[in-house]
């Protein structure tokens, strides 16, 4: 092909991405909610992560005009991101004779990828139906209409078109740089300069391509040095303008025909310096293409930089296109085992690519060059699905023809010439083939319980409220502690105002509120002075200040307590602190004596059910088999108590969470459905408490995780766990923290079910939650960390960086290791900030 072809081809192919190209900005829709994830990610710039989601949604989408809503949204997300053909896979035709904005979109698609006919059909439709599209400027049509047009070689029709647009249009800019490539198509050079001369573009991509077009006329009308050196000047605001503009200078400083020429080099030179800093740039295949040209005419060619390029796999589109491109100059280098070892590693690693199939064809010829045909026909067998069917019919012709097959041949030919009758003309075609909460229950939602406070008659109402203060706290639900802080001030019974200041003491050390707890034991100390037997039960509350090494302190001066008073009123409550500082300790075995003796003392009341139950949790942690046994009986004891109360529940998940231990996966889930069977709604229910929000939560939590073990050897258990974890993760009423957890729990078995984008929805869903606890934090750190490792796996790398830059922003615990990420990715990227 000559150099002025060749240098035609690529300004066609520069012009009409470039003014096609749209800015990626949210989607046109601003009444959608701040709270919808798909417009939340286009507002913090992770377009990649917006599409995903709603690709998403549209799939899970049962209601028809929801689902257009979605689909509408993706399709203008995907074009404004330069991903066409994407976007032209969703929606009918039926869809866009319906639908105004959804065949807008698919228009501006279809002049993406070069299918100029078809956009010139949706756009004529529009104008002549003055359809209007949401969110979009009238004047857009036409405009699109000319673009199709000019794309269609009708170039005077398109100028016609431009005409009709007012002078006053808010898309002016677009309106004069489209009539100047058509000025340019026309060959009418001077206009185009004129029009330049008196157009002064308000954006700097507007400034950036009106130099780009003036770059082009100087080149068009013959003035090279005046053509580079406005190539060169071109500011890079975007990829494709700073791919653009290194191509048309390249072709300013030399012919790809030229030979022996110092420009050669420079121009190969710059090419080069361009590559070396992108991987996916718009316009990569021209620029290797050219760059490939220049290296064929060179009088010293050098594929050095193809193999450091083709090794870097840091880059990994960059070194798959460099890898065929080395394999083929060694081959024109007549490097015949080399260039041959290479193209055959290519078409094994990248064996369903283009470039594979191109491959195939530049092995066959250089074997037909070399007198092989039996060695070229098998690269070229037939691929009825290859768009180079054509190229290797005709490559399989030739060698059928070398190896005297003229029947074959022959088929072979009319195959190539009716796939492509170009082939038939072509001459240059051979040259060119290329958990939870324990105890009562939810007792503040319970009207008989109000009504017992309410009726304000001494004891039995402060009781009633101290016990309800009680409950609120083990859900560790804030209101318990002013509750029971009233209580303390309050009551008129000494031993339940000591009770009160005691509960409140605790809660306030667990809460790490020491000083405050403190101030309540003094107080609790002070009230009862007089009382030896009470002090000294204080006394073993009051060793426990919150630290590690209280522990020795509270066990001493309970066992003091108990051997001095053992028919003591308040000997449970000691024996339980005995005992659960016991186990704190690690002393397994005499934590539960303690809880079993105080359970059989209590048999029957609501402490000795807790000792039963902690019994049983201290057997467990032994995790012998034994042990293990003996919780699960000391757990059916519990369970075994007539009301289905909180702490009957909290059993159950345990005996599921042990039999799990006990590798009985299908007996854990058995107990498992018996308490979400139960838990169909919390609080009171005919007399029987359900399931609290935690308890279903960490039971729902644990039946998923057990069906995902299950699915080791069962792969159909992992749809039925991430429904488990999707059910969990939509549940307002279920806390925060279960919820991040299920979302990116589901979200790591989606992507192993190979869909990612369910699976980065999720992923940044759970990022999108709030957090306030530690726990939360860290699925809430783990789901953006899941999201970019997703994302830089599907070289979103813009993306990613915009994710890994929240992570920063944050300052959470994981923050300087965003950091860190956010440089690597940048410096091996070059996705420098503006």
């Amino acid at each position: 092909m000559a150099a002025q072809g060749i240098a035609a081809v690529i300004y066609f192919a520069l012009c009409l991405p470039a003014l096609t190209q749209q800015s990626n900005k949210a989607v046109s829709n601003p009444e959608i909610a701040t709270a919808d994830l798909a417009n939340r990610a286009i507002g913090e710039h992770l377009p990649q992560v917006s599409a995903a989601i709603l690709r998403t949604q549209i799939q899970q989408e049962q209601d028809e005009g929801k689902r257009m809503d979605l689909t509408r949204r993706l399709v203008e997300l995907l074009v404004k991101g330069g991903r066409f053909n994407e976007a032209l896979a969703f929606g009918s035709t039926a869809d866009i004779r319906k639908d105004p904005t959804l065949a807008y979109w698919k228009a501006e698609a279809l002049l993406g990828v070069g299918d100029n006919a078809t956009a010139n059909e949706i756009f004529l439709s529009l104008m002549n139906r003055k359809a209007e599209v949401m969110g979009i400027n009238p004047d857009k049509i036409p405009l699109g209409l000319a673009r199709s047009l000019r794309g269609e070689k009708r170039t005077e029709e398109a100028l016609g078109i431009l005409k009709e647009i007012p002078m006053n249009s808010t898309l002016a800019e677009d309106v004069a740089l489209e009539k100047g490539v058509a000025l340019l198509a026309l060959g009418r050079t001077e206009e185009c300069r004129n029009l330049l001369h008196d157009f002064t573009p308000a954006t700097d991509e507007g400034k950036a391509l009106a130099l780009y077009l003036k770059a082009l006329t100087a080149w068009r009308e013959g003035n090279r040095v005046e053509a580079q050196k406005l190539f060169l000047a071109v500011p890079p605001v975007t990829p494709w303008c700073s791919a653009a503009s290194t191509i048309g200078a390249s072709l300013s400083l030399a012919s790809p025909a030229d030979s022996k020429n110092a420009k050669v080099q420079q121009a190969i030179d710059l090419l080069e310096k361009h590559l070396d800093q992108v991987d996916d740039d718009p316009l990569l295949d021209e620029q290797f293409l050219l760059l490939d040209q220049f290296y064929a005419n060179a009088s010293t060619p050098d594929t050095t930089m193809l193999k450091k390029w083709a090794e870097d796999l840091s880059h990994p589109t960059r070194s798959r296109i460099a890898a065929f491109y080395q394999g083929k100059g060694e081959l024109r280098l007549s490097h015949y085992e080399k260039g041959d070892a290479l193209m055959d590693a290519f078409i094994r690693k990248y064996g369903d690519d283009i470039l594979a199939d191109q491959a195939r064809c530049v092995m066959a010829l250089s074997r037909l060059q070399r007198g092989a045909p039996v060695n070229a026909i098998g690269l070229v067998a037939d691929k009825t699905a290859s768009p180079l069917r054509a190229k290797m019919a005709y490559l399989r012709g030739m060698a059928n023809a070398g190896l005297n097959r003229k029947p074959e041949a022959k088929e072979d030919f009319e195959l190539a010439a009716s796939l492509d009758p170009k082939l038939t003309q072509n001459a240059l075609f051979n040259k060119a083939v290329l958990v939870a909460s324990t105890d009562k229950g939810a007792l503040d939602t319970s009207v008989a319980a109000r009504n017992i406070v309410e009726m304000n008659t001494g004891l039995p109402s402060e009781e009633m409220e101290f016990q309800i203060a009680l409950d609120l706290a083990r859900r560790s639900d804030p209101r318990g502690a002013t509750l029971m802080a009233r209580v303390a001030d309050r009551a008129s019974d000494p031993s339940l105002k000591s009770r009160a200041r005691l509960a409140a003491a605790e809660w306030n050390m667990k809460s790490g509120k020491g000083e405050v707890a403190d101030q309540e034991m003094a107080k609790a100390v002070h009230e009862n002075s007089g009382d030896p037997e009470r002090e000294e039960y204080l006394n073993v509350f009051l060793k426990d200040t919150g630290k590690r090494g209280d522990t020795q302190g509270v066990i001493l001066a309970a066992q003091a307590f108990l051997k001095s008073h053992p028919d003591s009123r308040f000997t449970p409550e000691v024996r339980l602190k005995l005992a659960e500082s016991l186990l704190a300790s690690g002393d397994i075995q005499a934590a539960r004596v303690e809880f079993e003796q105080l359970a059989y003392s209590g048999a029957g009341t609501e402490i000795g059910r807790r000792a039963l139950f902690l019994a049983a949790q201290a057997a467990a942690r032994a995790m012998d088999p034994a042990s293990l046994d003996d919780s699960l009986m000391l757990l059916e004891r519990v369970s075994e108590h007539g009301t289905n109360d909180q702490l009957v529940w909290q059993a159950r998940l345990q005996q599921g969470s042990l039999k799990n231990a006990q590798n009985l996966p299908l007996e854990a889930l058995a107990i498992y459905d018996k308490i979400l069977s139960g838990g169909t709604v919390t609080g009171m229910t005919n007399g029987i408490t359900r399931p609290d929000a935690e308890l279903l939560a960490a039971t729902m939590m644990a039946k998923a995780d057990t069906l995902h073990q299950l699915a080791i050897k069962d792969p159909a258990r992992e749809r039925d766990a991430v429904k488990i974890w999707q059910q969990l993760a939509t549940d307002p009423t279920i806390p925060i923290r279960w919820r991040t957890q299920a979302l990116c729990k589901s979200g790591l078995i989606l992507e192993k079910l190979g869909e990612s984008d369910a699976a980065l929805a999720a992923y940044y869903e759970a990022f999108k939650n709030q957090i306030s606890t530690e726990p939360e934090q860290l699925w809430h750190d783990k789901a953006a960390f899941e999201a970019g490792r997703l994302l830089e796996s599907r070289r979103q790398w813009n993306d990613a960086v915009a994710l890994y830059s929240q992570v920063v922003a944050e300052g959470g615990p994981r923050a300087e290791e965003a950091r860190a990420r956010l440089s690597k990715l940048r410096l091996e990227n070059f996705l420098w900030e503006n």
